[in-house]
C-alpha cells in the first residue's frame, strides 16, 4: 500500500490502519463516534494526503480547465476555489473536484484518490490534443494535505499562522509562507462545519501535524480518520464517488446540475447532459431520513408501495441526529420532499421519508 508522510505519527496515535484505495490511512484512533463528536464540538484533524493534487498552468491553463470540467472557471477569481465535476463525452463523472486558482495563469486541481491515475491520464490526453500551452503536474507525491475542520479550528490555527486564517472566507484560498515554507490554505472541508485544508511540502507535514495538535490542545483537538469522515459528510448531503456517482452517472443524476454551467461554452460532456436534460430523468439521487429504527446501507433497495424504485447509495445512523439516514436515486416522480418509501433492511420494509438537504446544519458562529 502506498503511504502518506504522516503514516508514523498514525501509528503512533494507536491509528486502526485499512487499505483505502490503495494507501494505507487510519479509519480511526479514539473511536468513531469520539472523533465525529470532536469535529461537531471542537475541532478534528484529518490526514487527506491520499488524495490526488494536479497543478495546471500557462496562458491555456483557463482554457483547458473550462473543457474538462462542469463549472464555470472562468468565474473565478485568484483566491477563490470551486467545485466541480469532470464528465466524459456520455456525461458520466470520471471523478468531482475542487478548483483553486492561485495565480492568473495558475490553478491546483484536487481529485479523488481512486481516481488519481485515472484524471492524470484524462488530464494529459485532452491537453495533448488542443491545449498545448496549458502545462500539467501531477504534485500528489511532492504535496501533503491536512484539514482540520469544528468550531475550533479557526482559533486553533489563528495560533499557528495568525491573519489567513482569520481572513479566509468559505470557498477562498491564500499562499502563505508560515514555519519556513510555502503553502497554500484554503476555506474548504468535507465535514459541514468551518473548516481549513492545508496543502503543504510533503517533508513539512510531521512538523505543521504536530505544531497543531499542539495548538489545539486546549480545545481538544483529536486526529481523525476515515469512519467519522464517511459519518460527517453524509450529515451534510456531500456525495462519495464510487457510492452516490460514478462513470454510469450524470451530474444531473446526481442532484448536482448547480455544477453545471451551461452558458460558459462547450465543455466535454456538454451535448449529452444537454440531451437529458431536454428528455428528462429517469432516475435522481434524493436525501432521505428513517420513521422508524433502522440504519439503511450502501445498495439496499428502496421501495414503493412494495415495488422496487430505487436503491440506497449512502447510509448511516447519523449521531447528532439521533436518526438513520441516506441519500439514494429514485425516479422523479418519487423525488419530491415528503414522498413516503421504504428501504428494504434484511428483508424488513422500513419506512422512510423523502427530505431536503442538507440533514444537518451547522450552528452559526
Amino acid at each position: 500500500m502506498k503511504e502518506t508522510p504522516l503514516l508514523q505519527s498514525h501509528r503512533a496515535h494507536k491509528a486502526k490502519l485499512v487499505d483505502f484505495a490503495g494507501w494505507c490511512m487510519p479509519i480511526q484512533y479514539s473511536g468513531v463516534l469520539d472523533e465525529y463528536h470532536a469535529v461537531r464540538h471542537a475541532a478534528g484533524l484529518f490526514d487527506v494526503s491520499h488524495m490526488g493534487r494536479i497543478k495546471v498552468t500557462g496562458s491555456q491553463a483557463e482554457e483547458f480547465l473550462q473543457w474538462v470540467s462542469t463549472n464555470d472557471v472562468g468565474r473565478l477569481a485568484v483566491g477563490q476555489a470551486q467545485y466541480s465535476m469532470v464528465c466524459q463525452e456520455s456525461g458520466g463523472i470520471l471523478d468531482d473536484i475542487f478548483i483553486y486558482k492561485t495565480g492568473p495563469q495558475d490553478f491546483l486541481v484536487c481529485v479523488n484518490a481512486s481516481n488519481r491515475e485515472k484524471i492524470v491520464r484524462w488530464f494529459l490526453e485532452n491537453q495533448a490534443k488542443n491545449f498545448p500551452e496549458a502545462m500539467l503536474r501531477d504534485q500528489s507525491e511532492e504535496l501533503a494535505q491536512i484539514a482540520i475542520q469544528g468550531p475550533a479550528s479557526k482559533a486553533i490555527l489563528q495560533k499557528l499562522i495568525g491573519a489567513p486564517a482569520d481572513n479566509l472566507k468559505p470557498r477562498q484560498c491564500a499562499m502563505i509562507d508560515i514555519m519556513g515554507f510555502s503553502s497554500l490554505l484554503s476555506r474548504t472541508g468535507y465535514t459541514g462545519e468551518i473548516g481549513y485544508e492545508w496543502y503543504l511540502p510533503a517533508g513539512e507535514a510531521q512538523q505543521a501535524w504536530d505544531q497543531l495538535l499542539q495548538a489545539g490542545a486546549d480545545d481538544q483537538v483529536k486526529p481523525v480518520g476515515l469512519g467519522a469522515r464517511d459519518l460527517l459528510r453524509l450529515d451534510v448531503g456531500y456525495l462519495l464517488y464510487g457510492n452516490d456517482m460514478d462513470e454510469q452517472t450524470t451530474p444531473l443524476e446526481a442532484g448536482a446540475e448547480w455544477v453545471v454551467a451551461w452558458n460558459k461554452g462547450l465543455f466535454q460532456g456538454q451535448p449529452a447532459l444537454l440531451k437529458q436534460k431536454e428528455q428528462g430523468l429517469t432516475r435522481r439521487l434524493v436525501g432521505f431520513e428513517m420513521m422508524e429504527r433502522g440504519v439503511p446501507r450502501h445498495d439496499m433497495e428502496m421501495l414503493k408501495d412494495g415495488e422496487k424504485v430505487g436503491k440506497v447509495t449512502s447510509g448511516n445512523f447519523s449521531p447528532i441526529l439521533q436518526q438513520g439516514i441516506g441519500l439514494g436515486t429514485l425516479p422523479p416522480a418519487l423525488c419530491h420532499e415528503g414522498t413516503m418509501v421504504e428501504i428494504d433492511i434484511r428483508g424488513k420494509h422500513v419506512p422512510a421519508k423523502v427530505v431536503k438537504l442538507p440533514f444537518y446544519k451547522r450552528q452559526k458562529s
